[in-house]
């Protein structure tokens, strides 16, 4: 049943479609069509009727593919035509591949023959080449194993070992039976002339043999090992240092550290050493005396013996290396003394750190002793090799600590802190700075923990100081509160001065140093406590002084020409009378000069321009009240004396004074013409003041047009310096003083009216 499935009914595309179609569409067939028949329809027809029904199907199968054939027979034979060409054509071209293969078969052969033969020949070639190499190393080898024999130079010797050497590395010489004892001669003539060199470079180098020397650095430089043997000549030298410093640490004596120092004999060296380093020897730890005593002996052993004489052999060596043509190894040469000394700070750092307590101890308390060794090698080489910061950084912390209670022992249970207490404070820092002196650094550190202590010592005085009213007042004598400020501002003083004189008798090596301006500008602080006890009292005096000066403008008879002008005013009477008393009385028994010197001349010069405006601003007057305030001028002066011996320290202020004791009693006109200068010691405003003083009730002064007070005038004045300012208020009275003339209809202006506007004018103008 399974062959009607390949029928052309269902393939080919030219079988007429209603063969297939009824084919396919009809149960019986399609039962056969499918991939699974059923069996029920088998069953249920019989077995002729289902052959029979087959037989038709074939038989119109058959003759619809007899009817495709007749219809399709030429191009059936053209394709049968086509198939037997396409035949003959492959077993054409099959032959064609089988004559190309047999052909690359025989070209094959013709190439791989010669080439395998030309492989071979050249393997040949090859090894002849190679043996005639050996044999010409062999025959150089020879030659020049004959110039070894014949030079006796040593350093000539070591270029031709590494000649030879090289001749060996490029070719195995080794192997080759004839040249053995050539070649165990090389060796043992290297290992002959490395013991020569390594023995008699550290003979030449302890007894400054430069040409010894010299010829084992030839040596190992001939022999390309010059680098190695400097850094075993570093790690030798770094062991023995190593050892030097772990003995003086245990504090041995100092006469046997003497026999295996840098300046002994090499075999003695080895020799003590050996033995200083033998099983069961073991340092005695002690703090007593009589070991920090071998300790610091074996110290200025280590630095001024020892390591000198290590830095002398670097630099002796390091001499003799430099003057030889060494190549490439000439800039490792250059730089020996700095990797000698770099080697010799580590192991320093290394052993302070790794130092046990008690000798760490001794070395922290001693510190400026270790830094004055360290500084005196460092002389002893010309300064060319000098110590890092960061060598004795780890003893500097103990030291310090040190130091911070010394200096907190001196002021201990202190609460008032008085001159005992700063000569206790003086005395420590005196031994720790000039202790501390032998090294910048150090003295810098030191001099910052003082800084701290003076710090503490300024605390404990701030807080007993007595601040409020009851520090203020100057009419009465000094009150308890008062008594105490003078006290502690004596304290400060007298501390100020002991620094200073400790800072001059450090000389002039602390003088130079960062140290000493540190310190002496850290006193400020000090100072500054004191200018806040003596503030209030200088202002209070100030004040005072405004309210006697204010008092001018209620002096009687200055309106009347029946007034004496012999003698000082009341007003001045009072002025002299309390400056002496409250200067005497709470200013003097200050001991700070210099501030107190100060605030007097800051006194005299508030002194002076407050008379000088109020003096300005007073009206109305008469000719003999103004040489009655002529006379003032010079009364003032008698009062300042006291305070400021010397005047003329106080420039520009006595000046003024001077020039408005001339210019008081001239006329309007003159009073212009003398102080035309707008550059003059008189200021302008001050002028114009004086100007409307000679004015009728009509023209009102500047501060009396703006309804102020003379006490309200002077306020304003000290918060507005600026000369603008100042003119614009005298500008403004004049605009109201003009005004005022029109509303009263007045036909003229008074006379000193145009005066004070022309030279007004001729102010700004100046002041642009």
């Amino acid at each position: 049943m399974q062959i009607e499935k390949s029928y052309p009914c269902w393939n080919n595309p030219k079988m007429t479609d209603e063969l297939c179609d009824k084919i396919e569409n009809d149960e019986f067939y399609k039962n056969f069509l499918a991939d699974k028949p059923s069996p029920e329809l088998q069953l249920t027809v019989a077995i002729s009727d289902q052959i029979g029904k087959l037989s038709e199907g074939i038989e119109q199968l058959s003759s619809a593919l007899q009817k495709q054939v007749r219809e399709q027979y030429g191009a059936l034979l053209s394709q049968a035509k086509h198939a037997g060409t396409l035949n003959a054509s492959i077993e054409s071209i099959s032959s064609h591949i089988e004559t190309l293969r047999f052909g690359a078969e025989r070209l094959r052969r013709q190439i791989t023959v010669p080439y395998d033969m030309l492989a071979t020949q050249t393997k040949v070639l090859g090894r002849l080449h190679e043996a005639s190499h050996v044999l010409r190393q062999c025959a150089r080898f020879l030659q020049v194993h004959k110039e070894l024999e014949r030079t006796s130079d040593l350093a000539e010797q070591a270029s031709i070992v590494n000649e030879l050497e090289g001749l060996m590395e490029d070719v195995d010489l080794t192997k080759i039976d004839f040249l053995r004892e050539e070649i165990g001669t090389v060796t043992k003539a290297k290992q002959r002339l490395l013991k020569l060199a390594n023995r008699d470079l550290f003979e030449g180098i302890q007894k400054n043999k430069p040409e010894q020397v010299g010829v084992c650095v030839r040596i190992f430089h001939n022999l390309k090992i010059l680098p190695k043997c400097l850094n075993n000549v570093l790690e030798t030298f770094s062991n023995y240092l190593k050892d030097a410093i772990k003995e003086s640490f245990a504090g041995t004596d100092v006469a046997k550290l003497r026999k295996t120092g840098a300046s002994s004999p090499a075999k003695e060296r080895a020799h003590e050493s050996r033995q200083l380093k033998a099983p069961g020897k073991a340092p005695t730890l002690t703090n007593s005396s009589n070991f920090r005593t071998k300790l610091w002996q074996a110290l200025e052993w280590l630095f001024l013996d020892e390591m000198y004489g290590h830095c002398t052999q670097v630099l002796f060596l390091q001499k003799c290396l430099l003057e030889l043509p060494l190549g490439d190894d000439f800039a490792l040469a250059k730089q020996f003394d700095c990797k000698f000394w770099n080697n010799l700070e580590k192991q320093l750092i290394s052993s302070f750190k790794s130092a046990q307590s008690h000798v760490t101890q001794s070395l922290q308390q001693g510190l400026p002793k270790l830094l004055s060794l360290a500084r005196g090698l460092e002389t002893k080489v010309d300064q060319h090799f000098t110590f890092g910061e960061k060598v004795f950084g780890s003893l500097e912390a103990g030291y310090l600590e040190k130091c911070a209670n010394n200096f907190k022992v001196a002021l201990v249970d202190v609460d008032f802190p008085n001159q005992e207490v700063i000569d206790a404070l003086v005395r420590v820092a005196s031994t720790e700075l000039n202790a501390a002196i032998v090294d910048a650094r150090l003295i810098d550190l030191v001099t910052g923990v003082l800084c701290v202590s003076n710090k503490d010592l300024w605390n404990k005085i701030e807080r007993n100081v007595k601040l409020g009213t009851e520090t203020q007042q100057v009419l009465d004598n000094p009150n308890v509160s008062q008594s105490l400020n003078i006290t502690l501002a004596n304290v400060i003083f007298y501390h100020h001065e002991a620094m200073n004189r400790l800072v001059k008798n450090l000389g002039t090596k602390f003088s130079a140093l960062d140290a000493s301006k540190r310190l002496t500008s850290s006193l400020v602080e000090g100072k500054t406590i004191t200018m806040a006890i003596l503030q209030p009292l200088i202002a209070s005096i100030h004040s005072a002084v405004n309210v006697i000066l204010l008092s001018m403008h209620r002096e009687p008879g200055l309106n009347s020409n029946n007034i004496s002008t012999a003698g000082p005013s009341l007003y001045m009477k009072e002025l002299q009378d309390f400056i002496v008393r409250a200067w005497n009385t709470h200013i003097l028994p200050f001991n700070d000069r210099t501030v107190i010197d100060e605030a007097a001349r800051n006194l005299a010069t508030r002194c002076i321009e407050l008379f000088v405006q109020n003096l300005a601003t007073i009206r109305p007057l008469s000719s003999a009240g103004r040489q009655r305030l002529k006379a003032d001028c010079h009364h003032l002066e008698s009062a300042l004396k006291p305070i400021v011996p010397d005047l003329s320290l106080l420039g520009k202020s006595f000046r003024l004074l001077r020039a408005i004791a001339s210019l008081y009693t001239v006329t309007p006109q003159e009073l212009v013409e003398q102080t035309a200068d707008v550059g003059g010691v008189v200021p302008p405003y001050i002028v114009l003041f004086m100007l409307f003083g000679y004015a009728g009730s009509d023209m009102t002064s500047p501060h009396v047009t703006a309804g102020w007070g003379n006490e309200k005038l002077l306020l304003w004045l000290e918060s507005h310096s600026a000369e603008r300012d100042r003119l614009e208020l005298i500008t403004g009275a004049l605009q109201k003083y003009r005004t005022v003339i029109r509303q009263k209809n007045i036909t003229q202006y008074d006379p000193i009216y145009p005066i004070v506007t022309n030279y007004l004018e001729n102010v700004v103008k100046h002041l642009g």
